[in-house]
């Protein structure tokens, strides 16, 4: 993991940031059915990885998370939601040394968009469906899909170098 820090001044970091951005959210809004509701099978959380590797991914994670979300059919609460669960995530993300446990992150606070969803529906039957499906979707996605090609890429020491150096 790399321990670069955040330089919100320099102009290259935030062009990279928004590209980042852009690519969670084009990814997201290209499979909408996919993207939204009960059974999430996002492929753009593939890149949540990424924070695992260096840090400096985060900000445009969050952005392109907090983008994607709008159009979600209950965007309050996903783009709320959403993006405080993807934030925690990445807190304790950049702290694992191990990619498998990592991946488990995103999938653990995934409790915080189901709030959301027991928060419009107002009951705990909803909650608890929704719950696991959304943690199962999630972990479909970033532990199983994301974790075997993070694997493979780290073969890649050109991929991992520009990873490394974002």
């Amino acid at each position: 993991m790399s321990d670069q820090r955040y330089n919100f001044k320099d102009t290259n970091f935030l062009v990279k940031s928004a590209v980042v951005a852009a690519l969670y959210a084009v990814i997201t809004l290209m499979l909408p059915s996919l993207a939204y509701g009960p059974i999430q099978l996002r492929l753009s959380e593939i890149m949540v990885l990424l924070v695992f590797y260096n840090r400096r991914f985060i900000p445009g994670l969050l952005l392109g998370c907090f983008l994607a979300n709008f159009a979600s059919d209950i965007a309050v609460f996903d783009v709320i939601f959403g993006t405080f669960a993807s934030f925690l995530a990445f807190s304790l993300i950049i702290r694992q040394k191990n990619l498998f446990i990592a991946s488990l992150f995103p999938v653990l606070f995934m409790f915080i968009p189901a709030i959301g969803t027991y928060l419009l529906l107002d009951s705990s039957t909803a909650f608890i469906i929704m719950l696991v499906q959304f943690m199962i979707s999630e972990f479909i996605v970033v532990s199983v899909i994301g974790f075997i090609i993070f694997k493979i890429l780290e073969r890649n020491s050109g991929f991992m170098n520009i990873i490394k150096n974002f």
